[in-house]
């Protein structure tokens, strides 16, 4: 690993165009733009004794508002063991960057040290004034689950919350990509990196041992997932900010409650005032602010909680949204540490927490994988940003598979559930250039 690991690059254009399908780790967000290349050591590489210079290396949590199950404690021993092993080989502040799934019980972590890092600033304006080219093209489309079974699993849930049992859920469906052309993973990330000025742009190298397989949907088609030997990519544009930290400084920014944009901006703009007045809405996103709230108080000296949300807006989506700022009780908290505290959110799992996950295993037939979890980076000061997982694909040779959820609380319909899915599949159905393309669905 190069002592001079990290360096200062002229553009987030230029990283941008710097990026290896395979070889890269990106990120832009709107305090950084980082181009991670090579692989060090990725985490399941690294030997669990490799521990040492950190809180958590002992059995007690010295913090009581950091507590984990035994799973989630023994992974970030893991993490912390790899940041050290670097740094003992010679890392100047070494950072771990990738991906950590929905539920690192069931699913592979897609964590590593890069060989090298450049930082560059936010974006400009003007690096976004490129022209969309399609990425896929001449694609058929394989819903799961389809259309109607998406709407059962609705109507089901919502007997459970109209019986009090649960307060909130998010139900996620996914399109299944076939492309007669290999996806131009490069092209398909500029066009996100162009698309969203003020979200998460990222792309994750994963594991290149994924062998093809084929899936069995609930009408039992059957739909054919990886190509051997090719690489795999996650990446998608979020809009969401589970958490970053800056020396003691915390800042996380929940979305829940969401409405699709129009091209008429009368309509627009109707939408927009509609969605920030709408009770139901508004009841979902209190349920997720009052759960990071209460989990971040005991972390934080001071947290700072907008009493009413304000809106924000993606390429394709408004979003109901709270900003929340605070200051470390304790410095020594890292980013990853407290994002493990906040992760799974109501945003994107539902509460209460645990029923609720056993209620999307449940009802839904995939498995969540990285869609939902969380992707960014943190360095071995404890300092990082890590987003939510969403608006995202896996990407592997001619195929991709989208991911899309919907939170269902008191009040949703079936169709207005299908509806919001749909919407939020544009932000990775734009990039691909399949909205005008044409995209054929096959029923």
């Amino acid at each position: 690993m190069s002592k001079a690991s990290a360096v200062a690059a002229t553009s987030a254009l230029r990283l941008l165009e710097q990026y290896e399908e395979g070889k890269s780790f990106f990120w832009s967000s709107p305090l950084h733009t980082m181009l991670a290349q090579g692989e060090w050591k990725r985490l399941s590489d690294a030997p669990s004794s490799s521990i040492g210079g950190n809180a958590l290396d002992t059995d007690e949590q010295p913090n009581p508002g950091l507590r984990y199950d035994e799973p989630i404690q023994g992974l970030l021993h893991r993490i912390q063991g790899l940041l050290n092993e670097a740094k003992q080989a010679g890392g100047v502040n070494p950072v771990a960057v990738g991906a950590i799934p929905f539920n690192p019980r069931r699913a592979d972590v897609e964590l590593y040290v890069p060989e090298s890092v450049q930082w560059a600033e936010p974006p400009a304006d003007s690096d976004r004034m490129r022209e969309r080219l399609p990425a896929a093209g001449n694609c058929s489309i394989e819903e799961e689950p389809a259309a109607a079974v998406y709407e059962q699993s609705v109507r089901s849930v919502l007997t459970r919350l109209n019986a009090g049992e649960l307060s909130k859920i998010v139900l996620a469906r996914t399109l299944c990509v076939t492309s007669e052309t290999q996806v131009d993973t490069h092209q398909l990330l500029r066009n996100l990196f162009r698309d969203n000025a003020h979200g998460y742009t990222f792309a994750v190298p994963m594991r290149k041992s994924q062998l093809p397989k084929s899936i069995v949907t609930t009408d039992n088609r059957v739909i054919s997932v990886g190509e051997k030997g090719k690489p795999r990519t996650f990446l998608g544009a979020s809009p969401e900010l589970l958490v970053t930290r800056t020396g003691t400084r915390v800042r996380v920014n929940p979305l829940a409650g969401s409405a699709a944009r129009s091209g008429d901006p009368e309509e627009d703009r109707r939408r927009a005032e509609a969605l920030l007045a709408s009770a139901k809405d508004r009841h979902e996103h209190a349920v997720v602010i009052d759960a990071v709230a209460a989990a971040l108080r005991p972390l934080c000296k001071e947290l700072t909680v907008p009493e009413e949300p304000s809106l924000i807006q993606t390429s394709t989506m408004w979003h109901l949204s709270t900003d929340i700022y605070g200051e470390l009780a304790d410095a020594a908290t890292t980013s990853l540490e407290l994002a493990f505290v906040l992760h799974p959110t109501p945003a994107i799992c539902g509460t209460p927490v645990e029923d609720a996950r056993d209620e999307i295993q449940a009802q839904e037939p995939f498995d969540r994988g990285l869609f939902t979890g969380m992707v960014g980076w943190c360095d071995s000061r404890g300092d990082g940003e890590w987003a939510v997982a969403i608006r995202c694909a896996e990407v592997q040779g001619h195929q991709l598979r989208l991911y899309a959820g919907a939170g269902i609380v008191p009040g949703s319909t079936p169709e207005a559930e299908l509806a919001e899915t749909a919407a939020k599949f544009g932000t990775m159905l734009r990039a691909m250039g399949l909205q005008s393309a044409g995209a054929t669905r096959e029923e």
